[in-house]
């Protein structure tokens, strides 16, 4: 499947989840398809029949609450049936409202924003300190980036040269109380990564 039909898919699965969970935060589900759809179809080194193969690169999720988009490239990738995001929110289900590490192919149960990045960072560290090659990729909010926690995390990722590390933002400018740059503005945000000794691409 081509990354331009796999967001497609993306998009429909979690309309239809949403829909059926009477659940919220569509936006952000919606905004990041494109970017997971190429990550999981051109990018990341996984294996859906081995979800915890030991060469696999890391994906975390620091949006938390946009999980329901990564169930759906899961589904859409094997990792189990698409009839499985059905349960979507619902009671006993492994596949919560905020994603979950429960869930064959997640790496780590996120939702309390500003934490992916610390983890991230951690998990990029060890792996270069045990001379592993796989990758660590985390997937941040812009509004996420109101916290502190991640600009901590860069700075030490950057003093410690983790090269391993790839941090994508989805500067979609707007977070659930308004505008990105109403609540807190972030430009020139760019450059701000670049200060902390970034090697930053604009998309």
């Amino acid at each position: 499947m081509n990354t331009y039909d796999l967001a497609l898919n993306i998009r429909k699965d979690v309309v239809r989840m949403t829909h059926l969970a009477k659940s919220s935060h569509i936006g952000s589900m919606l905004s990041m398809a494109d970017i997971i759809a190429v990550l999981y179809g051109k990018v990341l080194n996984k294996r859906a029949d081995k979800p915890l193969w030991l060469l696999r690169d890391r994906f975390i999720l620091s949006k938390g609450h946009a999980g329901a988009a990564v169930y759906a490239v899961l589904a859409e990738l094997g990792y189990f049936p698409i009839k499985k995001l059905n349960e979507y929110c619902s009671n006993g289900s492994v596949f919560s409202g905020h994603i979950s590490h429960d869930v064959p192919g997640v790496e780590l149960s996120t939702g309390s924003l500003g934490h992916g990045l610390s983890v991230g960072v951690g998990m990029a560290l060890a792996a270069k300190m045990d001379l592993k090659k796989h990758r660590v990729f985390v997937l941040l909010s812009d509004g996420e980036c109101d916290e502190g926690s991640n600009w901590e995390a860069a700075l030490f990722a950057a003093h410690h040269k983790l090269s391993n590390l790839i941090v994508l933002v989805d500067y979609n400018k707007i977070q659930s109380l308004g505008k990105v740059e109403e609540i807190l503005q972030l430009e020139p945000f760019t450059d701000k990564w670049i200060s902390f000794g970034w090697d930053v691409k604009e998309i």
